[in-house]
């Protein structure tokens, strides 16, 4: 997995296995990834029908949720396809369990 992160398929979620650069600790959980995929433009306006229209596909960025993934792999594909020649930020969403102290 690109970025230096380290998660593991763990009790069915994407788990964090070691502390990262970036802030992620041991046991977060992976909520969401910006993803890229190919598709025709979105919108409402005259651009984008008419580039729907002539068939226009590119490069368009979301939100994956790591949650609904069927595989192991389709999370490493949506993670994967945040390329150096598509991106030069990666967002990445993660859960931390809190201990409240009494």
């Amino acid at each position: 997995i690109p970025f230096g992160l380290n998660v593991e398929p763990k009790q069915g979620m994407a788990m964090c296995t070691q502390d990262g650069k970036n802030g992620e600790k041991v046991g977060d959980v992976l909520r969401y990834s910006s993803q890229w995929t190919m598709g025709l433009p979105r919108g409402n306006g005259l651009v984008s029908t008419a580039a729907s229209f002539s068939g226009a596909i590119g490069w368009q960025c979301s939100l994956f949720d790591v949650a609904n993934a069927n595989t192991w792999e389709e999370m490493v594909e949506a993670l994967v396809s945040n390329t150096d020649q598509r991106t030069d930020e990666v967002l990445l969403i993660f859960e931390r369990k809190v201990e409240v102290s009494e």
